[in-house]
């Protein structure tokens, strides 16, 4: 017996869990207490098993077909198309009530995908990939704006042959109401407990545990966006591509965070999406838009240290390999620095990992899903003349900036290359929006390049000296002056370039007009 169940484009939010301890609390927590659905609670013990054919049929259709035991029945599950984006899974499904764990596509003859499904299938079997067992808590809760969400904590175990992985995550699944809402929620528990966005299925990690897949590093790709809809939408889906960068670019750092590149691109996504952010300001499309800059940057201000450790160190390591002298087995200065670093990246590590950006990161992707509050905007330009206008502003400002600086002043430098960073981050995220205008991109980043190189000598001269009050070493204190003097020397000849390559790019914004 076969009996079809509503087909649904399920929408749901992932969060993984720091550690078990918040699987058992997060059904008691504060943030459900007010909204939860009087006896909604129900505890599940879930046996799923995926399959697929022996040429791998399904994966390579971007299908997953899967029979899961829910009580007494097993429910047959097909899985395809949709996106996942920073936790964000939208997906469409169909489901089948049938009578026994063997899988058969003839089950979805009668729904829409079942002819797909026959075609891809063909005439091979359908053979088990991966199992996964684990208890799932449910609860429903009706949110402030009438949402209705079933939150799920789930904890388990995905097993493909030999191998096994954990289970320990949230899945909140909007059932009905605005995808903000389950941000909200989202953020609102993250605030409580240590949370991350998942942004793998679980079909997804068994696969990369039976070694049916490999991880692939996802280039950010443009966000295709509507010019023709109000500007105030069309910046709203560039701000939510941009917070998926920053959560894509904190996992890659979680993962490998030993490697000095991850930490740059985390602030160079995180600055990134404070600027547009500071662009976006004139058009109200986020009620707490300063709020959410200053608390962006408070977070990228905890990298900075980090970061300058990198870069002392990469100069160090270029100063060793300039001189042509032995200076004995032990580098003390490297040593230091190494040392430092490691001190430095263990805390961000673990206030990364404990999801200190969750809430924050949550909650501004909720804003900018906010629909009443978009369509309540009202603005008399179009996208392009928006964007442009704005651009010509901020390139005037730097313009006028420069005016006055001073080449040889390492704070004029500092704070005229601030305002490019800013100037540049804006121009990349919304070249899109700007037809066949001509980009400034390419001059605004070799200046950014060439200044940024000016203050880090002042960046590393100061963060040696603090480093340095209690090492008494001479070896020490005389390689630390040897790697100021090396950076003050690129300081000066850069100093000189400084204001050619200033010239040019002038001359390349007179042309914005």
């Amino acid at each position: 017996m076969v009996i079809e169940l509503p087909n649904q484009m399920e929408t749901e939010l992932k969060l993984g869990c720091a550690d078990e301890s918040v699987w058992d609390k997060i059904m008691t927590a504060e943030a459900l207490a007010a909204v939860i659905v009087s006896g909604s609670e129900i505890t599940q013990q879930l046996e799923a098993r995926y399959f697929d054919t022996p040429s791998h049929a399904l994966q390579k259709a971007q299908l997953a077909y899967r029979l899961r035991r829910e009580g007494e029945n097993w429910i047959a599950t097909v899985k395809g198309g949709g996106s996942s984006k920073g936790g964000l899974h939208a997906r469409l499904e169909w489901n089948v009530v049938v009578s026994d764990n063997e899988p058969d596509v003839r089950a979805f003859a009668h729904t829409e995908i079942g002819e797909r499904l026959q075609e891809v299938v063909g005439d091979e079997i359908l053979e088990p990939i991966l199992i996964t067992f684990f208890e799932r808590r449910i609860v429903e809760v009706v949110m402030p704006d009438s949402s209705t969400i079933e939150v799920a904590a789930d904890k388990g175990a995905i097993i493909a042959g030999e191998k096994t992985s954990p289970i320990l995550e949230i899945e909140l699944e909007l059932k009905t109401g605005e995808p903000k809402a389950l941000f909200m929620l989202g953020a609102a528990l993250s605030r409580e407990f240590p949370l991350l966005p998942e942004p793998d299925s679980k079909f997804y990690r068994g696969l990369l545990l039976a070694g049916l897949a490999t991880v692939q590093q996802k280039k950010n790709s443009v966000p295709q966006v509507d010019t023709a809809k109000p500007v105030s939408e069309a910046v709203a889906v560039l701000l939510v591509d941009l917070i998926h960068h920053v959560l894509t670019a904190q996992r890659a750092f979680l993962e490998n965070p030993q490697l000095p590149e991850l930490v740059h691109e985390l602030r160079i996504c995180l600055r990134r999406l404070r600027s547009v952010l500071e662009f976006a300001e004139p058009l109200n499309v986020i009620k707490q838009n300063t709020w959410y800059q200053d608390e962006l940057k408070k977070f990228g201000q905890r990298l900075a240290k980090v970061r300058e450790l990198d870069v002392a160190y990469v100069s160090w390591r270029q100063l060793q390999d300039y001189q042509s002298e032995e200076r004995g087995a032990k580098v003390w200065l490297g040593d230091v620095l190494a040392e430092s670093r490691n001190q430095e990246m263990e805390k961000i590590v673990s206030e990364c990992s404990s999801g200190l950006a969750t809430p924050l990161l949550l909650g501004l992707w909720g804003e900018l899903l906010d629909n009443d509050w978009q369509q309540s905007i009202v603005s008399d330009h179009t996208t392009e003349k928006f964007v442009s206008n704005g651009l010509v502003s901020w390139i005037k400002r730097v313009r006028k900036e420069a005016e006055s600086v001073v080449w040889a002043d390492v704070n004029d430098v500092h704070n005229l290359r601030l305002g490019i960073k800013k100037l540049k981050y804006v121009v990349e995220v919304m070249q899109p929006l700007l037809g066949d205008r001509a980009s400034i991109a390419e001059q605004l980043e070799k200046l950014q390049d060439t200044l940024g190189i000016i203050t880090d000598a002042r960046s590393t001269e100061i963060l040696l000296k603090a480093l340095l009050r209690s090492k008494s070493s001479r070896a020490v204190h005389l390689e630390a002056g040897m790697l100021i003097g090396w950076q003050m020397r690129e300081q000066m000849q850069l100093q000189k370039k400084a204001n050619k390559i200033w010239k040019k790019f002038n001359r390349a914004a007179k042309k914005w007009k």
